[in-house]
């Protein structure tokens, strides 16, 4: 019983300190920080921005148009000859 409690407690700080090991990125000369500064990454975010302006562009469109017909169903109604 007694070595059942003294190998418990080192199992637990080993997987405690396994779990507890930092990563670092190899730094600027290419490694995984090299990514937001690569041609393709630009690519991405303006094809992504472009399509986010394009998208926003149709909905104010679908918006005026729906308000252009309620005006013109406004002029009919006011301007119906007597």
């Amino acid at each position: 019983m007694q070595a059942l409690r003294l190998t418990r407690p080192a199992t637990l700080r080993s997987t405690a300190r396994a779990m507890t090991v930092r990563m670092y990125s190899p730094g600027p000369e290419g490694g995984a920080g090299s990514v937001a500064s690569s041609k393709g990454w630009h690519t991405r975010e303006k094809a992504q921005e472009d399509q986010y302006i394009l998208q926003h562009e149709k909905e104010k469109l679908e918006k005026l148009r729906a308000s252009l017909q309620e005006q013109q169903k406004l002029v009919e109604h006011v301007c119906v000859p007597a």
